[in-house]
């Protein structure tokens, strides 16, 4: 039998791959919870979905973690914020831009993962968390992006020990998509930019992949892992257009 989680809590669930891993997990019974600042988003998603519950709140905020998880002990917790970098060279940007990533996505990343850790949330639940193909490979034009991306998954990687050698029972499962994604807001800004660096068309450029990586591909990919967590092979996975497989 599929496993199913009773209470989900995605960070970042208002567009793109939070959106869709909200939309399916609710879709599959499972009380949404959705955490993102911009109120406008949310109520388009409250639009899509009216039962899934929605929180307007930075996320990397101190304290927003510890409450977060003591208020609704999910028993699935979902990773997906993050800012979209200015894509330029990096000696254009001053350190706090630079180094926006790390104080955004890896921010949340340290505190969620903490929280989750020291409260515990509940045995047998799961952390899925999103990191990028950026962490593998570097991405010159995002600043700091691709470090915090790689240490994203690092620490996903040490809250596994971590929650084994505390006996917590708990699954953390790092997701690191390898191709820009298309139809989002991050994928696009890297796209162009990246496509105006190799003095390329942008539809040139996203024809190097044979099939296009989308936010609900990746969702349905993710969704369908953790339905049969027997079947998980590893705690790391990478997903392309051409499907998802184990990194190691």
């Amino acid at each position: 039998m599929n496993r199913t989680y009773d209470t989900a809590l995605i960070i970042g669930g208002s567009k793109g791959v939070g959106l869709e891993m909200a939309l399916a997990l609710f879709g599959q019974g499972a009380k949404t919870h959705v955490v993102a600042r911009s109120e406008n988003d949310l109520k388009r998603l409250r639009e899509k979905a009216p039962g899934i519950h929605t929180i307007t709140k930075d996320a990397s905020e101190n304290g927003v973690a510890d409450d977060l998880l003591a208020a609704l002990r999910p028993d699935l917790l979902v990773l997906s914020a993050g800012a979209t970098p200015r894509m330029v060279p990096f000696q254009t940007q001053a350190w706090d831009e630079f180094s926006t990533a790390w104080n955004t996505d890896m921010k949340i990343a340290h505190g969620f993962m903490s929280a989750a850790l020291n409260q515990p949330m509940p045995k047998g639940g799961t952390i899925v968390s999103f990191s990028s193909g950026a962490g593998l490979s570097g991405s010159r034009l995002s600043g700091g992006y691709a470090g915090a991306k790689r240490m994203q998954h690092f620490l996903t990687e040490y809250a596994q020990r971590e929650a084994d050698n505390l006996d917590l029972g708990l699954r953390c499962l790092s997701i690191i998509p390898k191709q820009l994604v298309q139809g989002t807001e991050k994928g696009l800004a890297a796209a162009t930019a990246y496509a105006a660096a190799v003095g390329k068309p942008l539809d040139q450029f996203w024809s190097q992949w044979d099939n296009a990586l989308t936010a609900k591909g990746i969702a349905d990919h993710v969704v369908e892992l953790l339905g049969r967590p027997e079947a998980l092979p590893s705690n790391s996975y990478t997903i392309t257009g051409n499907g998802i497989k184990a990194f190691s």
